[in-house]
């Protein structure tokens, strides 16, 4: 059988846990799933970007993006946990060497700048900025779900290329960095009025009270109808003054309405796990002082978030979730603090797995 190693596309993932009293041949399902999820759904937005496919704030992968770039797992190694993964088309034609092979080179130039904490050379691997978040997002799955793991990713020559501790590190500070200068992003503001001639839209900026316009496209006018006179986000390119507050917005892409309704815990828990009562928790969601930022807050189990759209934030609760789950809640007390001990035992008031 050919080594898989010496495939296209290879990506090896070793798991490494930072507790030595635990088996270093066993790794939860969980963290295989999402680092396998999040390398999937990067290799996915890598070949459509390879392709120069347009891509919307959703970036919803089309049917043959998934067919000619499907990551397969071959057996596992023994050891520390290691999962040789490949690069393989369904329907394999002549061309199909050499684009996995530029997914892969991509693909690894990605890893590698998250880890060397790089982020010029991300943003110079990622030219078109539609797919930044998306891939960020994608790469925040693959590192940020392996709890008390690290992760490691192997190129074919048996180097690594990235580890989740630094590549976490990077992720943050990107993430953070979302206003770039003509570059997509989000602005949040009162929906003012509206040209429906020239599709023109004002919104006014709440902290510096700016009158900014844009141009939207015919599709978003539903949006804008329901929502006149309210808070919307506005997804787009961004033109910043020398100050950072936005100047304009051209290239409209989405807009979405403002929505600070609490959170049901129940919609934030992981699969695995389930409420013990009807507890009726509900994570509070607010917006900052210049209301470009959501922020929630449960402090029955100390979870405070923030995020720039409620889809993420949604998506940053749930790996919260998880996280306190899998590092407090199953953790041995003598490793936790007092008041991780109270935490645990609240969290274990409240909930309890699937399986128990």
């Amino acid at each position: 059988m050919q080594d898989t190693s010496e495939r296209n596309g290879f990506f090896g993932l070793r798991f490494e846990t930072r507790r030595p009293d635990e088996d270093k041949h066993v790794l939860p399902a969980q963290n295989l799933i999402s680092a396998l999820e999040g390398l999937q759904r990067t290799v996915h937005l890598v070949a459509m970007m390879q392709q120069g496919r347009e891509v919307r704030s959703r970036a919803r992968v089309t049917r043959d993006i998934e067919e000619h770039f499907q990551l397969l797992c071959a057996p596992t190694q023994v050891g520390s946990f290691y999962q040789p993964t490949f690069i393989a088309d369904a329907n394999p034609g002549l061309l199909a060497v050499t684009a996995i092979e530029d997914v892969t080179e991509t693909t690894e130039g990605l890893l590698a700048a998250i880890t060397q904490g790089d982020e010029a050379a991300f943003r110079k691997k990622v030219a078109d900025s539609a797919y930044r978040a998306p891939l960020i997002a994608s790469l925040e799955r693959m590192f940020k779900d392996q709890g008390h793991y690290a992760l490691e990713i192997y190129d074919s020559r048996g180097a690594v290329i990235a580890n989740s501790i630094a590549a976490i590190a990077t992720l943050d500070s990107l993430r953070q960095s979302r206003l770039w200068p003509d570059t997509s992003a989000i602005v949040t503001g009162y929906f003012n009025k509206i040209d429906f001639k020239e599709r023109k839209l004002s919104l006014l900026l709440p902290g510096s009270q700016r009158l900014i316009s844009c141009i939207y496209e015919e599709d978003i006018e539903p949006v804008l109808l329901a929502n006149a006179r309210d808070l919307i986000q506005v997804v787009g390119t961004i033109e910043l003054d020398e100050h950072g507050v936005p100047l304009r917005i051209t290239d409209v892409q989405e807009v979405h309405p403002v929505d600070t309704s609490d959170i049901d815990i129940i919609d934030l828990l992981p699969e695995y796990l389930k409420s013990v009562s009807r507890n009726n928790l509900h994570v509070s969601v607010d917006l900052s002082e210049d209301k470009q930022t959501y922020i929630a807050s449960l402090d029955e189990l100390g979870i405070d978030q923030a995020a720039y759209t409620r889809d993420d934030l949604m998506e940053g609760l749930r790996a919260e979730m998880s996280f306190l789950w899998t590092s407090i809640a199953l953790e041995k007390d003598e490793n936790l603090s007092p008041k991780a001990i109270s935490l645990k035992v609240q969290l274990r008031n409240y909930f309890k797995e699937i399986s128990e």
